[in-house]
């Protein structure tokens, strides 16, 4: 057997002299007979040998051809929300559009980002082309594809991209029944098994849902990212805090009673996991350098309580995330002081190889006191987050509120962008 191995490493021209022998009793093997004249080979184990080294070299080809991410030691990020997309699309041209959206991703070059968070499925609306998602409304009668268009521009400009997706919130009922068919959501939409079970709607909430305790749901989110890494040059992938839309019992009472289990949050933690892992997998399998990264709430509490989202185990064990990004988006005087927030998250990153970022929300400058009289604010929670041991770099949220503020906040927003940017640059 190992001679067979080695065979099948060997181009055939130097395994004959190896193989070759006076013995008069023939040896016989599963790939070959050695006997007194020579070499007889199994044809199938020939066969074999060549197309393993025909793969092998396919294999070596498609290393050299794979998409060689861009992603930096310290993250300087900034959220593009569906909101910032939706203005540069609705109602614009290709030509348009490449032109709004360039200028965005200059301002930000400029200001000292070196990461873009854009939010290519808000709904499972899909911002880009795709076979499994229908592409979002605000494109209407145009078919340019926005997220190749970001991509390029942003690359130029050494930015890296990450895709942002909401994997589980969907538009309303309305959206959906003027999908396609052809779509799988639809699909369960129309079918009494599971509208209801697959596919959920929430009180109060005019958004339909999908249930993560089903291992085909879990698989549609998995397959959606993988076909965005598989088809765009994409740097990474990136999910906020949507996950489990509500605590109410009935949202998934019948998939719970099937599963025999009897503690429904543990229950629910476990089916996150289990689609966060899938995800990983999926990302990996296809480019093992471009990242997976996970924006929970910055509210340690709320993540398990409210979300079912175990970021103590993401932070610490390897196979779920490359980075955690937890929305801090607190003052220093906060019921949740900032401080003690980001020191709570810095002792929670136990895992060498997982990147903290501070997520901050620069739109509280204009709407809450604390950041409204503090001039400098953001600039000093980047500092204060430099301060931290595992400190992995910064995102801000998002990009309207920092470069388009309306013109009464134009000052407040601008004294802050200079702040900032001073930050970003040291």
């Amino acid at each position: 057997m190992n001679i067979i191995r080695k065979i099948k490493i060997l181009p055939l021209i130097m395994i004959l002299p190896i193989i070759m022998c006076s013995c008069k009793k023939a040896v016989r093997s599963g790939a070959f007979e050695v006997r007194n004249e020579g070499v007889a080979f199994n044809e199938d184990i020939r066969r074999q040998i060549i197309g393993n080294n025909e793969r092998s070299q396919s294999d070596s080809q498609a290393e050299k051809d794979r998409y060689e991410p861009l992603n930096y030691d310290e993250q300087k990020a900034i959220w593009f929300s569906y909101i910032d997309l939706a203005e540069f699309i609705s109602g614009k041209s290709k030509s348009e559009f490449k032109s709004s959206v360039g200028t965005a991703l200059e301002n930000v070059s400029k200001a000292g980002f070196n990461t873009v968070y854009i939010h290519v499925r808000a709904f499972e609306d899909a911002f880009y082309k795709s076979d499994l998602f229908p592409k979002t409304s605000y494109l209407g009668s145009n078919e340019y594809d926005p997220l190749k268009i970001i991509i390029s521009k942003a690359h130029k400009l050494d930015l890296s991209v990450h895709a942002w997706v909401n994997p589980f919130r969907c538009g309303n009922a309305d959206a959906i029944e003027s999908e396609s068919d052809k779509y799988t959501i639809k699909k369960w939409y129309n079918d009494d098994k599971k509208n209801g079970t697959y596919i959920v709607s929430v009180k109060d909430d005019e958004h339909m849902w999908l249930n993560p305790a089903y291992k085909d749901v879990r698989q549609l989110v998995a397959d959606g990212v993988a076909e965005i890494v598989e088809n765009y040059k994409v740097d990474g992938i990136h999910f906020d805090d949507y996950f489990y839309p509500t605590t109410d019992k009935s949202f998934d009472k019948a998939a719970f009673e099937e599963s025999s289990n009897s503690d429904l949050s543990a229950w629910r933690i476990e089916n996150i996991n289990k689609m966060i892992r899938l995800v990983y997998d999926s990302v990996k399998g296809i480019n093992k350098n471009v990242k997976f990264g996970i924006s929970p709430q910055g509210n340690i509490e709320n993540d398990y309580q409210l979300q079912y989202a175990d970021v103590k185990t993401w932070c610490s064990k390897d196979g779920y995330v490359d980075y955690i990004t937890p929305q801090v988006y607190y003052g220093y005087s906060s019921t949740s002081p900032y401080l003690e927030t980001v020191k709570r998250w810095d002792t929670l990153k136990t895992n060498k190889k997982v990147k903290l970022v501070i997520g901050l929300a620069e739109y509280k400058v204009i709407s809450e006191d604390e950041y409204i009289h503090n001039k400098g604010i953001i600039a000093e929670q980047i500092k204060d987050a430099k301060k931290l041991s595992n400190y992995g770099g910064i995102a801000i949220y998002n990009y309207k509120n920092l470069f388009t503020a309306d013109d009464e906040f134009s000052d407040r927003v601008e004294s802050e962008y200079a702040f900032i940017t001073k930050e970003l640059s040291e």
